[in-house]
Formats: C-alpha cells, sequence, structure tokens
C-alpha cells in the first residue's frame, strides 16, 4: 500500500510521525518542520486524514492511526537502510547519501529494501541501532509482519 502513496504524503507521515515522538503535533509544528505553509499543511492533512492514516480536526491535535504508524516507521527503516548501504558501503558521503535515499526509497519496492537490510546485517554482519530488525521475519506477500507488526508495502 505505500506505493500508492505520493512522495509528499509519505514525507508529511514522516514529519508528524518524528514530531509525535517529542510530544504533541499541530499544523504549525509540521509547518515549521517541513518548512512549509500551513495552508498547505492543511490540505495534506485532510488527504492524509480520507486516507485514514491520521485523525485530525480542524485546529487539533494531529494523531496517527495504528496504519499510519506503520506507514511512518515503514518509510524510516526504508531511509535507514538506503543511507546506511551508501555511507558503509559505497562510501557516499552523509549529506549526498540523505538525499539519495530520500528519492528512492519512494520506489523501491518491499522485496528489495528487506533484502538489502538482510544484506548488510547478515552478509556484511554490519548492524545498527536504526534500524533494528526485532526479530522481525519479513514477508512481502503479507501486509503485515506476524512477528513485529511492521507494514509491508505490497
Amino acid at each position: 500500500m505505500m506505493n500508492n502513496l505520493t512522495a509528499s504524503q509519505t514525507d508529511y507521515l514522516k514529519a508528524i510521525y518524528l514530531i509525535s515522538l517529542k510530544g504533541e503535533v499541530k499544523v504549525t509544528k509540521i509547518a515549521d518542520y517541513l518548512n512549509y505553509s500551513k495552508p498547505s499543511v492543511v490540505r495534506a492533512l485532510k488527504n492524509l486524514r480520507d486516507l485514514k492514516l491520521i485523525i485530525y480536526e480542524n485546529q487539533g491535535l494531529i494523531k496517527m492511526t495504528s496504519k499510519g504508524k506503520r506507514h511512518a516507521k515503514d518509510i524510516i527503516r526504508r531511509d535507514n537502510v538506503l543511507k546506511k548501504f551508501m555511507i558503509d558501503i559505497l562510501g557516499v558521503d552523509k549529506e549526498q547519501a540523505a538525499i539519495d535515499s530520500e528519492n528512492m526509497k519512494h520506489a523501491i519496492s518491499c522485496y528489495t529494501i528487506t533484502k538489502l537490510e538482510e544484506y548488510i546485517n547478515n552478509v556484511l554482519n554490519i548492524h545498527d541501532d536504526e534500524f533494528e530488525t526485532d526479530d522481525c521475519v519479513y514477508d512481502c506477500n503479507s501486509e503485515i509482519c506476524a512477528s513485529c507488526g511492521r507494514f509491508i508495502a505490497e
């Protein structure tokens, strides 16, 4: 299902999730975080609400649904795996890796990102707290991992 979201929608979900880790999420905080106008944020929030990814009532707090959290965690996972590969294996500098992973994470399949993560962890034996597997057993034919509940995008 993540492949049905636009790049902009995934950016909003990631921002909402990261802001929520530090406290309440409001339109102003999202606008500041993404450097977008408040009217743009409100339009995006209405779309995310219609997709049942967030709970949002005009001028109120924004909360993520469980589906929205799964999407956000998957977005962050993809970003972290791609950056880790580019920085630690390819030797790409951090700034360029951040730019490239932003673009690539929207296009890469669940299957490929999972294989890349397995390669980094198991073959190269490079482990990082940024993308813990949590004993996750990914099955790209399923929507949600039975072990950890992570969202599977396919």
